[in-house]
């Protein structure tokens, strides 16, 4: 007999914060778009049968964050998504967070929720509960689409992840787990949309359920860091380097001010151009050596690593000042960047340096001594 015994539900939260998945057809003049609902219900009505299949095991609370194309999300939002992360977990008890969110940016957000909330100190985590995020390709209306299938997984992942003390941030697409720091957006149209191309996935979603590899992820531990560290700093510019681009264009962004670092996606393992006309060497030690200016260098391609070790022009690039990235992606690259500036962890090339080559939320291969 089981009378008398109480078994309390997991408490929750289930954020919308925009994307494909909630919109809604639109006719813009002689074409049919997708655009955010003007009714939010629209969307919590449509999740409802999927929350409904938890309901004897999860006490899921349905709330709005925005409901903006994720092409438009900035550093403002994730700060945003952080703060209420961190009242729900500090203030209100819940166990689990569960993210709606559009596929151009998710694995900037996730990147950022991660080292946001695992904080500032390598090694220790101030997050003590499973935060997991998807999207879809199509909206959760559509019939035939991925929104319902990758909803309803969203919550079985968090619940595994109960289940097995995990304390991380994860994005769950298609039958993938991955780490947030680690994932990429690979297809604009394949449901298998997202990947891990540097780092295994942690885990896998089959018929007989989703199952995490705990090697992979961090865990609920007592040894937290002291608090988060929700801060992104401004100036940080990009550039995808082509054969024949000039040096002094990249130059002119560091001497016109403003710029705080620069990021450079190589050709490779982080190999520039060496020679000629062309060659990036001098604005590489000049922005080090004269303006302080950190250069990062990574990788364009996926699942590359910048090791800046197998080739001269990837050498003489470190040797002038450049940073080297590992096997960063570039977006979790372009966000530690921002983050780092943002929260006051570097002050000099040479901290960045160190900062590079350190993990802080599993999103590099640790180097000893940056090398």
């Amino acid at each position: 007999m089981n009378e008398g015994i109480f078994i309390a539900k997991k408490k929750i939260l289930f954020l919308y914060n925009g994307g494909t998945i909630g919109q809604v057809p639109e006719k813009k003049g002689d074409e049919i778009v997708l655009v955010p609902p003007k009714d939010f219900k629209v969307f919590e009505d449509a999740c409802r049968p999927v929350l409904e299949k938890f309901v004897g095991r999860l006490d899921i609370k349905f709330e709005i964050v925005t409901a903006k194309d994720s092409t438009n999300m900035t550093p403002n939002d994730w700060e945003k998504l952080i703060f209420r992360i961190k009242k729900a977990q500090d203030e209100e008890g819940y166990e689990a967070v569960g993210i709606a969110h559009g596929t151009d940016t998710m694995s900037y957000t996730a990147t950022a929720l991660a080292y946001a909330l695992n904080g500032r100190e390598p090694g220790k985590s101030w997050l003590k509960i499973p935060v997991s995020i998807t999207g879809s390709q199509t909206p959760i209306y559509q019939e035939g689409g991925d929104g319902r299938f990758n909803l309803e997984n969203l919550f079985r992942v968090l619940e595994e992840g109960l289940k097995v003390g995990a304390a991380d941030v994860f994005i769950n697409f298609w039958d993938r787990v991955l780490l947030g720091c680690r994932a990429l957006k690979r297809s604009e149209k394949d449901f298998d949309a997202f990947n891990s191309p540097a780092f295994p996935n942690v885990g896998v979603i089959d018929a007989s359920g989703v199952h995490l590899n705990m090697a992979l992820i961090k865990k609920k531990s007592p040894s937290t860091g002291a608090s988060i560290a929700p801060k992104f700093g401004r100036g940080v510019v990009s550039f995808e380097l082509a054969p024949g681009i000039e040096p002094s264009l990249l130059l002119g962004f560091i001497t016109g001010g403003g710029v705080s670092a620069m990021i450079l996606k190589s050709l490779g393992e982080g190999n520039v151009c060496n020679e000629g006309e062309f060659s990036l060497i001098p604005t590489i030690k000049q922005a080090a050596s004269e303006y302080m200016t950190p250069l990062f260098i990574t990788t364009k391609f996926t699942g590359g690593n910048a090791m800046s070790m197998h080739y001269e022009t990837g050498f003489e690039a470190v040797k002038a000042g450049a940073i080297p990235c590992y096997d960063h992606t570039d977006v979790a690259v372009d966000v530690k960047v921002r983050w780092l500036i943002g929260n006051g962890i570097c002050s000099t090339i040479e901290d960045f340096r160190k900062a590079m080559a350190t993990s802080y939320a599993g999103e590099v291969t640790e180097q000893a001594n940056g090398k």
